[in-house]
Order: structure tokens, then C-alpha cells, then sequence
């Protein structure tokens, strides 16, 4: 558990969700113009596949390279995310994700500007001009690359790819467990398609951060015969990654970033809402945009008021994404801890132990949530970086569960702290009744013990409150 103070740059709140194609970037730079359909290719032992049709546009002011047989050209990446609500709270998770489509060819179409300059060889796409790849194009197996092979920073990919044996209908594709889609345990789940192209030229540009957009699906057919077509009414999110979508779903959702200072961005999402019984529900999905170095923890500071041993977590949770099975990752669940000045979840080992490792890699989004009796209030997370390098950590500016204030210390009520206060809460401890209408528990762990004595001891004494 990394208990190190702050020493990464604040967060940055972004707001809105315009869907207009953004000012142009200087150079080549891609952006997805498009989302308009999604093929399906069934079920097998309970995983469905899928592959996303994107549309893309070259919005800056040189073409882009897309040279065929080469490692200058885009690679597309497809995911899926659902939003459902479960025991009066919402819950955002990515529940797929595919390999890695290789473009051949770009078209000269007029999907987000109508002055394209296009490029009859095909060997780049013009400015301003688009180019649609079909859902049964994006499906194909053949021509779909590992994501492990790409540094969605720099754009860098050795070509060929790494082509790594496979089987079946399922490989390679965007795939999606059958639970996660099934109506019975997702009722009134709203679910969300993302495409994100990376390019060499595109990321050297400095434009990277504008290169995944996502749309809403609708989920039709029946378990084992999936399908999903765009929701009537919602068109393409454009610029935007799907983690911005939960926000439009849901406005009390708040929305950061992080950069790794030289590198790539990472993007959480956070809610907290109350429940019924008391508690208040924490849900945060984290997404790593384009940090090649990954995330290897996600840590909450506690704040540094009051005493810190009555926050609570109940119902601790933890979603990651699986991986297409060829790839070559360690897919072990993080694991959660409690510290004595945070608590959060860490991958099972670090780089130096297991470069595979079920690191927070580009383009996929972890989701860490948890009840507590505590209400918000201003704090701070800590992302823990996975490949070597300075800094080892970057923050953000987020809403944690709030610490306790301290009890007064005249325990007795005799208007004076001091040893009769000890012996007055030692005595209710021992009898079970109460001198005061103060509360014997005194540091709030839910226990009646000398933990308890010994905080009023340290109190009466002058320290700090959970000192």
C-alpha cells in the first residue's frame, strides 16, 4: 500500500460533453467521426462477440498516414461499457474489448467537414476528409493485431504484428461474457460503444488525447444470439472516451484527469450517492487514455482532519476487463487493502516481478467502488504507475469519505480533561452504563476496548485528533 504523501501535479476538472468535431490540431490528427453499427458473431461458452464499424477524420491540418504493410498507418481499437444501477446506486464498468484492427486503405469522404482534400493513392487521409471501415471489416480476424504489441503514447508498433495462433469465431473480437448482457441481471442497463485510433504521426503531432469517441447502443436479441444497434436519438460523441458518457448518463457524475508529466493521461470518473440505509455509495472508474506506463494501484488518502479509524468500507468492489486470451497478460484480480492512512487496490505484483501483469493498460478502464457510513468530502487518490520511471505516482482531486471529529475529552463532565476522564471511561467500559452522554467508543472502530482508552489518554495529553 502506497502511503507516500502528494507529490504528482493537481487534476484538472473537464466539463461538457459537445459532440462538434474540436478545433483542428496542427498536423495530422484522427479523431473518430462516427460509430454507426456493430456486427455480432454469437455465442460461445457463454462469451459473445462483436466488432464496432468507426468512421474516422482527419481534422488537423496535414494528412495522415496510412501506408499498408507498414507501421505508418492507424490501429482501431473497439470496447464496450454498460451502466446499470444496482441497490439504488449506479455502477460504470467496461465489459469488452478487441484487438487491434490495421488500416490498409483511407477513403476521402465528407463525415465531419464538407473541404476534404483527399488522397487518390489511399497511402494517407486528407484533410479534413473521412474514411468508414465497416463493422464485418473491423471483424476481420486476420487483419486484427494484439494490443500488447502498441504504445498508444508514442504510436510506436512493430509490423508485421505479432500474430499469435487463434481459433474460433470468438478470437480477436470484441468480446463480452453473456452475464454482462443478459436483461434478467442488467435491467435497464444503458450501454455504450467507444472506437480509438492511434497513429504514429497523429500522437508525434502532440493530438492523442482526442482520438476516442463512443455513442449508445441498444442490446437486442436473445442470450447466445446477442445483437446491438445505436440508440435512436443519440448520435456519435466525438473527441470524447466512453468514460464521459457515464456523465451524460448521470450529470452528478464528476469527471479528471491526470497526466503523467511527459507521457500519457489517465481519466477517472466519480459518483457518490446516498443510499437508504445510511451508507453512501463510492464509485470510481479510472481510465487510462494513452500512458504506456499503466496504472498499478489506486490509492484513497484519508483526510488529515479528525481520526481516520471510523471510516468504514463495506461492500468493497473491484471490475477490470478481460483481455483477449492470446494476449499475453496476467489477468489476477488487484486487491484491496486498508492502511493506516489510505486504503485502495494494487496489481498483484510489480514490473520488475511480472512485466505481464494485470496492469490498467491503454484504451481500458478499471472500476473500484465501496459503501461507507461516511459522507464526502474534498480528498485525494493516488495512481500508482506500473512501468519504471519518474514520477513513480500522479494524483487527483476527488471526493473521499470525510474522517470523524473528536469527542470532547471531559468524558466525566466535571469541566476538566484529565485522569478522572480515564478512570470514568475505564469503569463504563467495565460496568457497561454510561457516566456522560458521551460515547465510550472514542475512536470509533465499532469496538469497546483499550484502543479506545488509550485514545483519550493521547487526547487529554494534547495530540492530534487520531494522533
Amino acid at each position: 500500500m502506497n502511503l507516500r504523501p502528494i507529490f504528482a501535479s493537481l487534476s484538472i476538472a473537464i466539463l461538457g460533453l459537445a459532440s462538434a468535431v474540436r478545433a483542428q490540431g496542427s498536423g495530422p490528427d484522427v479523431i473518430v467521426g462516427d460509430l454507426p453499427a456493430m456486427a455480432s458473431y454469437g455465442s460461445v461458452g457463454g462469451i459473445s462477440a462483436f466488432s464496432l464499424a468507426t468512421t474516422s477524420c482527419n481534422q488537423g491540418t496535414l494528412p495522415l498516414n496510412w501506408f499498408a504493410g507498414t507501421n505508418q498507418h492507424p490501429v482501431i481499437s473497439g470496447s464496450l461499457y454498460r451502466y446499470r444501477m444496482v441497490n439504488g446506486a449506479g455502477q460504470f464498468e467496461q465489459i469488452g474489448i478487441s484487438q487491434l484492427k490495421h488500416g490498409y486503405f483511407a477513403l476521402s469522404g465528407t463525415v465531419c467537414f464538407t473541404d476534404c482534400v483527399g488522397d487518390p493513392t489511399g497511402h494517407t487521409l486528407g484533410v479534413h476528409c473521412s474514411d468508414p471501415y465497416g463493422a464485418s471489416t473491423n471483424g476481420v480476424q486476420t487483419n486484427l493485431g494484439p494490443r500488447s504489441d502498441v504504445n498508444a503514447f508514442t504510436g510506436a508498433f512493430p509490423y508485421p504484428f505479432t500474430n499469435r495462433a487463434f481459433s474460433g469465431p470468438l478470437a480477436r473480437r470484441l468480446q463480452v461474457a453473456d452475464a454482462d448482457l443478459l436483461p434478467a441481471n442488467n435491467p435497464g442497463a444503458i450501454y455504450l460503444a467507444e472506437g480509438h485510433y492511434v497513429a504514429p504521426d497523429d500522437a508525434a503531432a502532440n493530438n492523442a488525447a482526442n482520438n476516442a469517441s463512443y455513442r449508445r447502443y441498444t442490446l437486442g436479441g436473445t442470450a447466445g444470439n446477442y445483437t446491438f444497434a445505436p440508440t435512436s436519438g443519440f448520435s456519435t460523441i466525438r473527441t470524447r472516451a466512453a468514460i464521459f458518457g457515464w456523465r451524460e448518463i448521470d450529470s452528478a457524475v464528476t469527471v479528471v484527469t491526470s497526466d503523467v508529466p511527459g507521457e500519457g493521461r489517465f481519466q477517472l470518473a466519480y459518483r457518490v450517492s446516498p443510499l437508504e440505509n445510511g451508507l453512501y455509495h463510492y464509485e470510481y472508474c479510472l481510465h487510462n487514455l494513452n500512458s504506456d506506463r499503466s496504472g498499478a494501484s489506486f490509492t484513497i488518502l484519508y483526510p488529515q482532519s479528525g481520526f481516520q479509524s471510523c471510516i468504514q468500507f463495506q461492500n468493497v468492489g473491484f471490475r477490470d476487463v478481460a483481455y483477449d486470451p492470446t494476449e499475453p497478460y496476467d489477468g489476477t484480480d488487484w486487491t484491496f487493502e486498508r492502511g493506516g492512512a489510505s486504503a485502495g487496490w494494487t496489481m498483484a505484483a510489480p514490473f520488475g516481478q511480472n512485466p505481464n501483469g494485470n496492469a490498467l493498460r491503454w484504451g481500458t478502464s478499471y472500476t473500484f467502488r465501496f459503501d461507507s457510513p461516511r459522507p464526502p468530502t474534498a480528498g485525494t487518490v493516488e495512481i500508482g504507475l506500473f512501468r519504471p520511471g519518474t514520477p513513480s505516482l500522479i494524483s487527483a482531486l476527488v471526493m473521499v469519505p470525510a474522517s470523524c471529529d473528536c469527542q470532547d475529552t471531559d468524558y466525566n463532565g466535571d469541566g476538566n480533561a484529565d485522569a478522572n476522564d480515564v478512570d470514568a471511561l475505564l469503569n463504563d467500559m467495565s460496568s457497561g452504563s454510561r457516566t456522560s452522554g458521551l460515547d465510550p467508543d472514542y475512536n470509533q472502530d465499532g469496538n469497546l476496548d483499550m484502543w479506545d482508552i488509550d485514545f483519550l489518554v493521547n487526547l487529554i495529553a494534547g495530540g492530534r485528533c487520531g494522533g
